[in-house]
């Protein structure tokens, strides 16, 4: 089997992506098995680069060269589940008999919706560029750059609702506090990603413009530029997401460890 830079990559995801899904797993049982914690949406992340990098490993073997589209899809699709996640991760821990805590998490709803929106275009306008027809083509790639401005709103959103929360860390429970950091840290990671998403659909060829280049694409373009806009910067936001998810979950663990030593010392 010979692969290319772009297979060989592909072979690093998987080998990464692996234990980080058992790790995002790890996190779930530990922290709960709900959508606003924030570890399901890292989890089912993990496993669209999985899927993708498969993908990409087949394409080649030339097994199947038509997962190319798909696996491009893939790519861009993975960018919902990392934003629902920072949501999420903003969310945890508020003291909700605060004004403040619920007028955000109220505007932080929205914006979940914007995601789907955002993913929803991803999905379309993917789908409708593996057609022949010009129209297809066009529409797919309005679809997609509407998806890339989508992300951007989002990418605003959540940025001025980290500020909020930073500036109001007082309303937060002390183990969401390094969530709340973690997000801050990830955002420029997630921007440079979205950045690149937008290249790709903004150098789509259609009926109007010709002649794009392809470097951005994450399946056919620039393995480079893919490794470091795309791979580099996905894994850190999800190597500092877990990293804190498991930091929490080791202080969970003293704590309750403290509080039991406490009752024990009472008795």
């Amino acid at each position: 089997m010979t692969l290319d830079s772009h297979g060989k990559l592909a072979v690093v995801e998987v080998i990464i992506y692996v234990p980080i899904g058992l790790f995002c797993v790890y996190n779930n049982i530990r922290h709960g098995f709900r959508r606003d914690v924030g570890w399901i949406y890292l989890t089912i992340f993990s496993i669209i680069k999985i899927a993708g990098s498969v993908m990409t490993i087949q394409i080649e073997n030339g097994t199947n060269t038509s997962m190319a589209t798909t696996a491009t899809i893939l790519n861009t699709v993975a960018l919902s589940p990392l934003l629902n996640a920072s949501l999420c991760f903003l969310n945890v821990g508020l003291d909700k008999a605060h004004s403040f805590a619920r007028h955000v998490t109220k505007a932080l709803k929205l914006v979940h919706i914007l995601i789907i929106a955002g993913l929803i275009l991803s999905i379309t306008g993917g789908i409708s560029r593996t057609k022949t027809a010009q129209d297809s083509l066009d529409a797919g790639a309005r679809e997609l750059q509407l998806a890339s401005i989508v992300f951007t709103v989002v990418w605003v959103l959540v940025a001025i609702a980290c500020l909020m929360y930073i500036k109001n860390l007082h309303y937060v429970q002390s183990a969401a506090k390094r969530l709340v950091l973690s997000v801050a840290m990830a955002l420029p990671f997630l921007l440079v990603r979205i950045v690149y998403s937008a290249l790709n659909a903004i150098n789509l060829d259609t009926s109007s413009s010709h002649g794009h280049t392809m470097k951005f694409n994450p399946v056919l373009g620039s393995w480079r530029l893919y490794l470091v806009l795309g791979l580099a910067t996905e894994f850190a936001v999800v190597a500092l997401y877990t990293v804190t998810g498991i930091v929490n979950s080791f202080a969970k663990s003293r704590d309750n460890v403290s509080g039991y030593q406490g009752i024990e010392a009472a008795l």
